[in-house]
């Protein structure tokens, strides 16, 4: 059966999931957009190296 007593701390755990979930997506938001940010960077060396040949 279900223990009732530990109700709150499920509740704590999952709330500390929910909020560890929440971290790893901002990071992973912030590494794209680097990421973004690199290629376009290196797109435009390309482009520049293309027009210097």
């Amino acid at each position: 059966m279900f223990d009732f007593s530990k109700l709150g701390d499920l509740s704590k755990v999952a709330g500390q999931a929910k909020e560890m979930q929440a971290k790893q997506e901002a990071s992973l938001r912030e590494q794209t957009n680097l990421l973004r940010k690199i290629s376009s960077q290196l797109d435009d060396i390309a482009a520049l190296l293309k027009k210097k040949a």
